[in-house]
């Protein structure tokens, strides 16, 4: 009788410990695919495989070792994927055809809540969209979207982080860009690249160690060619920023109220080298500098800081010039170098 009562005390045991052990796989390689797995607590893992035709995915895990990799290659591609907490990586990959993040809705393809968060998204070519959003502690994530209808996804997400360790990567390589990239707080770092067609970029950070690269790097967006745009704003603390746009119709602005503003390296901080330029960078208290810098074809610039170490430097060098530079409080200092074409400036410094 203790024999049979051990017997079966060890195998509720057993079940309760492998109910516990989540893990699940699942490929499927051509027509119509759907796939779904939710997986509750544990040590969760999961992998997906969809190969061909009407894919759309979806995988949800919600406590403790989280992990999670959806591939699907090619025809309807779209994904979700959601894990809530603890050791979370995500990485999914969608290389060609209708690519998305989140079946009927922009918001979503990644969604990460806490603890270690890591993300890459990779879209490699056609309609891609991707998705990302981290809440807190270890965030870091990455979208690398080769070409087509680039996005990155949504009003609110397209990579956004609340707290802690925050760092973003975005890359896209032709066609219909788009982006935006978001951090809360502590230690943000973020850094975009597009390099052709209908580009356009956001970026917001709100506080702590701002920056637009990382330490000594000359980027936080940078543009290399077609309909560019940048914004970028930095609201609070070890401020930074940066943008550098090479050719067609750029415009950038820059935006940074509070504490150690820079507006970014030796090169950047706008820095655009040719067609419609334009720029602006703000900065409004502490220990600001600025930089604009265009070379060649419609330029204007501009760049007003209203309190504390002001600095500000200005060059451009060719086409229909025009600087404006309003500095209000402290330490003023301008330098306005305009070589060619229609110049115009004016310089108001003021205590």
């Amino acid at each position: 009788m203790k024999k049979l009562l051990l017997s079966v005390f060890t195998l509720l045991c057993m079940t309760f410990v492998y109910a516990q052990m989540n893990d699940s796989d699942v490929d499927q390689l051509g027509n119509q695919n759907f796939a779904d797995v939710d997986q509750i607590g544990y040590m969760n893992d999961s992998d997906l495989l969809q190969d061909g035709n009407n894919n759309w995915g979806k995988v949800e895990q919600f406590g403790t070792t989280n992990y999670s990799d959806l591939h699907q290659n090619g025809n309807g591609n779209d994904f979700y994927t959601t894990q809530d907490g603890t050791d979370n990586t995500a990485l999914v990959y969608q290389e060609g055809n209708g690519n998305s993040g989140g079946e009927g809705s922009l918001i979503w393809g990644t969604y990460q809540i806490g603890i270690d968060n890591y993300s890459v998204t990779n879209s490699i070519g056609n309609d891609n969209d991707a998705g990302t959003f981290q809440d807190g502690t270890i965030n870091q994530a990455e979208i690398d979207q080769q070409g087509n209808g680039n996005v990155t996804n949504g009003p609110w997400w397209g990579i956004r982080q609340n707290g802690f360790s925050n760092d973003a990567l975005v890359q896209q390589y032709g066609d219909f860009n788009y982006d935006h990239t978001e951090q809360w707080g502590v230690d943000n770092q973020f850094k975009t690249t597009q390099t052709g067609n209908d580009n356009w970029a956001d970026s917001y950070q709100d506080g702590n160690r701002n920056l637009g690269g990382g330490t000594y790097l000359i980027w936080g967006i940078r543009q290399f060619g077609d309909w560019n745009n940048a914004t970028s704003s930095s609201i609070g603390d070890d401020n930074n920023a940066g943008t550098g746009q090479f050719g067609d119709h750029n415009i950038s602005n820059i935006d940074q109220i509070g504490n150690r503003n820079d507006a970014n390296g030796i090169w950047w901080g706008n820095y655009q080298v040719g067609d419609n330029n334009n720029a602006f960078i703000g900065q409004y208290g502490d220990d600001n500098f600025a930089h604009n810098e265009q070379r060649g074809n419609h330029n204007t610039a501009s760049a007003t800081q209203n309190g504390t170490f002001n600095d500000s430097q200005t060059l451009q060098v060719g086409n229909w010039n025009m600087s404006t530079v309003t500095q209000s409080g402290f330490s003023h200092y301008s330098n306005v170098y305009q070589l060619g074409n229609n110049n115009t400036d004016t310089v108001n410094q003021s205590n």
